[in-house]
C-alpha cells in the first residue's frame, strides 16, 4: 500500500506542476495577444497620421494638425501599453532583461550570462499601505549604479 500512496502523491505533484506551467503559458499567450493588438493599433495609427500629413502636403495647408497630435498621443499610449505587457511577461516568466544587452536572465542573477554586465540589485521590501491598515504589499527596489548626478545650473 505504501507504494501506491507514494505513486499517488508523485502523480498529484506532477499534476500540480503541469497545471502551474499551463496556467503561466496560457497567461503569457493572452499577454502576447494583447501586445499584438497594441502593435496593430500602432500600425493603423501610423497609416492614419501618414494620410493626414500627405493631405496637408497636397493641399498645402495646416488643416488636421490637431488630429495628427491626437493620433501621436494614441501611439505613445500604445507604446506604454506594450511596455507594461512586456514587464508583465518578464514577471510571469520570473526573469529580467540585462541592462546592457537586453538578454533575458534569471531575476536572481548578479551578472548577465551573455555579456557579463553586472546587474542592479533587486530587493523585495514590504510597504505599509496605510498606517491604520494591516494590509501589506510587496515592492521591488532596484539599485541604480553609474548614473551621473544632476548638475546644478548655479553658475
Amino acid at each position: 500500500m505504501d507504494f501506491f500512496n507514494k505513486l499517488g502523491k508523485k502523480a498529484s505533484e506532477t499534476y500540480q506542476v503541469t497545471k502551474e506551467k499551463t496556467v503561466k503559458f496560457s497567461e503569457e499567450m493572452k499577454l502576447k495577444g494583447r501586445m499584438n493588438e497594441a502593435k496593430n493599433k500602432i500600425t493603423n495609427l501610423y497609416e492614419e497620421v501618414g494620410e493626414h500629413v500627405y493631405h496637408q502636403f497636397k493641399t498645402n495647408t495646416e488643416e488636421g494638425k490637431e488630429e495628427i497630435l491626437v493620433k501621436c498621443e494614441e501611439i505613445s499610449a500604445q507604446f506604454d501599453v506594450i511596455s507594461k505587457i512586456e514587464s508583465d511577461i518578464l514577471a510571469l516568466k520570473e526573469v529580467k532583461k540585462c541592462v546592457k544587452c537586453g538578454a533575458e536572465i534569471n531575476k536572481k542573477d548578479d551578472f548577465c550570462s551573455k555579456c557579463g554586465k553586472e546587474q542592479p540589485k533587486v530587493e523585495k521590501v514590504e510597504v505599509q499601505v496605510q498606517p491604520d491598515s494591516q494590509e501589506v504589499q510587496e515592492a521591488e527596489v532596484t539599485e541604480i549604479k553609474d548614473v551621473p548626478e544632476n548638475q546644478s545650473n548655479d553658475q
